[in-house]
């Protein structure tokens, strides 16, 4: 058994997956404690050669779409003690797998999950300051009210969180009619069954601002938003 998963579910990333698997070969965890498992989620590009290529040590090729689907692919094949999510187009610093280690083995009782911030690799000002205020204060604030004063988990990005297999067990919260917009949201609120979830701003993972620049930065804020909201008064 690994101390560590980190599961990664990739469609169509045969672009973005190097760079992530690339900053996992060179955590400063030993690479022995801890396993990478890709999840292709039906891709129609070479994401599996690139995953076999890039290190991973498992590769599944999920054909039912759905970003929370693959990640309970993913969880069904995990062997750690802690299980992290992180998105293919993240790239977490150095000590991103030691600080998910040194999380649990101090974490309060109560805890369910730990998450982290993305932060974007844009030029945009307004992404810089919402974000800043976001990851600084709304998102620790959130996740603290909402998970340890209503018992609805709290809040998390579903690209950096991590949680104990027992969490996973007991709490069953990857619910796959999830696909996109709500699927973190959902994982949240449904840890609430066992803990909340802490929100820690010491593990950051740089992320793709690509959906800011296809969709527009307020109105993929807008939807997120809205998406939280539903999903926690369901």
């Amino acid at each position: 058994m690994k101390r560590i998963s980190v599961i990664i579910p990739a469609y169509n990333e045969e672009n973005s997956l190097p760079r992530a698997l690339s900053a996992l070969s060179r955590q400063d965890f030993p690479r022995d404690d801890f396993e990478i498992i890709v999840v292709d989620n039906n891709s129609t590009d070479a994401t599996t050669d690139i995953a076999r290529r890039w290190g991973a040590d498992v590769v599944i090729f999920e054909h039912r779409a759905g970003t929370n689907q693959a990640r309970k692919t993913g969880l069904a094949h995990a062997s750690g003690e802690i299980v992290a999510f992180l998105d293919a187009d993240c790239v977490p610093p150095r000590e991103w797998v030691s600080r998910i280690n040194e999380f649990f083995a101090a974490a309060p009782e109560g805890v369910a999950a730990v998450a982290g911030p993305y932060n974007f690799d844009t030029e945009h000002y307004a992404v810089y300051l919402v974000q800043d205020m976001y990851w600084r204060i709304l998102f620790p604030s959130l996740s603290f009210v909402v998970g340890r004063v209503l018992n609805r988990g709290g809040a998390m990005l579903g690209g950096n969180f991590a949680a104990p297999k027992k969490s996973f067990d007991e709490a069953n919260p990857i619910d796959p009619s999830y696909a996109f917009f709500g699927d973190d949201a959902a994982i949240a609120r449904n840890f609430g069954k066992v803990g909340w979830v802490q929100f820690d701003n010491s593990l950051g993972v740089n992320s793709s601002s690509r959906r800011f620049k296809r969709d527009g930065f307020w109105k993929t804020q807008w939807r997120y938003a809205k998406s939280y909201v539903q999903v926690m008064m369901k």
